[in-house]
């Protein structure tokens, strides 16, 4: 892909020059949740309390994730015997995505989703697993993610705020809405507001194309693009359909500008206070969710963005003339971590390669 190439040339050229960023419908249920008999933990003694497991996440109910998140709490559930009480409380309700996992850190809640770019503004170097046009498809996130890249990139997370990133789900390829105009070259970004995420790579990758970038919880989004507030967005298919983003947005553009996996976490504390058996029972349930989730969303993906051609205008983006403009987001990442974001982007790079 000429877009990759060209970035890889470029990343190469900052090491010379300098010597990743950072919210989809139903699932089937998993094998691994429906435990049989034998396998399920002892049930609670009469006067002892279940273990709450609160599970944040800012996407719709029916989005992809939320589903897939509701079905591993049913899972955990049930294996527990009723000694763990989990819930997933989705579209925000227990905060924004900032706001939650400093809720893993302070007790208030257990279980949360985030993006790269989000857990960077806890640990800058998580940047590098956001990148624009850094990935090509969800076989080469899972091969990065699920590596001794994504092992390392976890400690030092874990090791840095007392937080345990549980696995990279699937979030798929963020395109471009709004109102405007269809988006078919750079020039077309040109003064469209655009709400993106609070994480410094999305926005600098959206800067950098050209429109304004304007930070917003999602839920607060359907709002004010109803209102005419901003612009546009830029979210997976899955996403704008489960939120129903296309009652209140005329285009979409098929733009490709970054792929964010959702990192799905755990407070430390919480989890290292459960006991070994129940620990068990949330590391299996939270790994076939996780496969099950990037199942679902892959097939979600191509069926939704069918649906909703039937309900806004879609097309098809030639975004080799972007390249360029989205360096500025690798730049922003090196500066801020230099040598080693370097490191590995050029790791990361090597791997997608072989």
């Amino acid at each position: 892909m000429l877009i990759k190439k060209s970035l890889r040339l470029c990343a190469s050229a900052c090491v010379l020059s300098l010597l990743m960023a950072a919210c989809s419908s139903g699932g089937a249920a998993s094998s691994t949740g429906s435990a049989a008999a034998g396998d399920s933990a002892a049930p609670a003694a009469g006067s002892e309390k279940a273990i709450v497991m609160r599970i944040g996440d800012t996407t719709a109910p029916d989005n992809v994730l939320s589903v897939t998140l509701s079905e591993m709490a049913t899972a955990i559930n049930e294996r527990s015997g009723g000694r763990i009480e989990a819930t997933v409380y989705p579209s925000g309700q227990l905060g924004t995505l900032r706001t939650m996992t400093e809720g893993l850190q302070n007790g208030t809640i257990e279980v949360c989703t985030q993006s790269p770019g989000g857990v960077a503004s806890f640990l800058p170097i998580m940047s590098v697993l956001e990148l624009p046009y850094m990935f090509d498809s969800h076989q080469e996130v899972y091969k990065v993610a699920d590596s001794e890249i994504g092992d390392e990139l976890n400690q030092k997370f874990l090791d840095a705020t007392g937080i345990r990133i549980m696995g990279y789900w699937l979030n798929l390829l963020r395109h471009t809405t709004n109102n405007v105009r269809p988006i078919n070259t750079v020039e077309d970004f040109n003064g469209l507001k655009l709400r993106v995420p609070e994480t410094k790579t999305v926005m600098e990758t959206i800067r950098g194309l050209g429109a304004n970038p304007t930070p917003m919880a999602f839920n607060e989004v359907y709002t004010a693009l109803s209102q005419g507030a901003i612009d546009g967005q830029e979210n997976p298919p899955v996403v704008i359909h489960a939120s129903k983003l296309y009652e209140v947005q005329k285009y979409l553009s098929l733009t490709h500008h970054v792929y964010t996996p959702t990192i799905v976490m755990i407070s430390e504390d919480f989890y290292q206070s459960l006991p070994d058996d129940l620990r068990v029972i949330v590391d299996e349930e939270m790994e076939a969710a996780k496969h099950r989730g990037r199942e679902n969303a892959e097939r979600l993906d191509d069926e939704l963005l069918e649906e909703l051609k039937s309900l806004m205008e879609v097309n098809e983006v030639d975004t080799t003339g972007f390249r360029d403009h989205v360096q500025g987001a690798y730049d922003a990442v090196i500066a801020e971590s230099g040598d080693e974001a370097q490191q590995y982007i050029d790791r990361m790079l090597a791997m997608l390669e072989e």
